[in-house]
């Protein structure tokens, strides 16, 4: 394959732990018009029969596409995954497909036009999604921002765009000269955009071009036990924190970095008090985390931090603040 000419399009399909639906993802992948287009079908070292499945699909296929079967050696997450797949595929534009999701079969081709339609200047291109539930059934159309109208990051930081990261293209650029993700990140969608913007602009195709499926990791689950939740809300910090400390790092090289420690600064410093507490185990460390955290304020440092040590009391006041606040207005609107 590495004699063939460079392709213009590369597809990247990342799965994991996705037996229930990767076949016929992957199929909808394989049944793209247009091309020649390289697929890199991609396992995150799932142990669910996921990678086989892939196999099978690609060994199956007999059309115009130049497919490929990989699996990461260990289990990566989602930064290091797309990393690995910028650094292995050769096109220009790459597009995004999950294997919990199904690509319209013309998918590539509106994408590819509308690149195409900026002069190749614009480094991401998205699109509207049909809402899928987990049994493959429809909802009507999920509607996503008018990237185009978004032409600075000044645009960027007073009103994020509505996005959905499992309908973008981007540019090997995008990557290239921003750099790979952090391998912590997890939540790549505004990202993705934001270097956009800074860079050579987005744009939406007005269509839906992708099922997109409700649900994975992102939502929050029923709990077995209090420890399930702290385990669950931790992770969701670390992911957040993980996101926001990329925005800066990209800001570092995309030379906004004012603009965006007043966007996210304040957010970022809550966060990481938040994620800190989490982490603790003693009183001693949550009070030393009041004492040293100040850049955030003080009385909602130590609000979080005796929520922390005091669990079972606080929340009690808690219930007892939204039970009179609810007699408050009870009382008022018989009056």
């Amino acid at each position: 394959m590495s004699s063939s000419p460079a392709p213009l399009v590369t597809i990247v399909f990342l799965a994991y732990q996705q037996i229930q639906w990767v076949r016929a993802s992957a199929e909808a992948c394989l049944a793209q018009r247009g091309g020649p287009y390289e697929i890199l079908l991609s396992d995150d070292h799932s142990t669910d029969g996921t990678f086989e499945a892939l196999q099978a699909v690609a060994a199956a296929y007999r059309g115009p596409h130049q497919v490929s079967v990989r699996q990461s050696a260990t289990n990566l997450g989602i930064g290091q995954h797309y990393n690995d797949l910028v650094r292995l595929a050769r096109g220009e534009l790459l597009v995004t497909m999950a294997a919990d999701d199904f690509s319209t079969p013309d998918r590539v081709e509106r994408l590819l036009a509308a690149w195409e339609s900026t002069g190749r200047r614009a480094d991401l291109v998205a699109s509207h999604v049909l809402d899928m539930d987990p049994q493959g059934q429809l909802h009507g159309v999920l509607r996503v921002d008018d990237l185009g109208q978004w032409t600075s990051l000044a645009q960027w930081a007073e009103k994020r765009p509505y996005i959905i990261g499992a309908t973008h293209a981007f540019t090997r650029r995008l990557m290239e000269q921003v750099g790979p993700l952090d391998p912590q990140v997890f939540y790549e969608d505004q990202i993705m955009v934001f270097r956009a913007i800074a860079m050579g602009g987005a744009v939406t195709v007005d269509a839906p071009l992708v099922h997109y499926r409700r649900g994975g990791t992102s939502m929050k689950p029923a709990f077995e036990s209090p420890e399930a939740l702290l385990r669950w809300t931790q992770r969701q910090r670390r992911r957040e924190l993980a996101e926001m400390r990329q925005l800066l790092a990209d800001a570092q090289i995309l030379g906004c970095v004012p603009l965006v420690q007043r966007h996210i600064g304040t957010k970022l410093a809550r966060m990481a008090y938040l994620h800190a507490l989490g982490e603790s185990t003693t009183d001693a460390q949550r009070w030393q985390l009041v004492r040293e955290h100040r850049d955030a304020p003080f009385w909602w440092r130590l609000r979080k931090a005796l929520h922390g040590i005091y669990p079972q009391q606080t929340q009690a006041l808690k219930q007892g603040h939204r039970t009179l606040r609810n007699l408050f207005k009870t009382s008022a609107g018989s009056r």
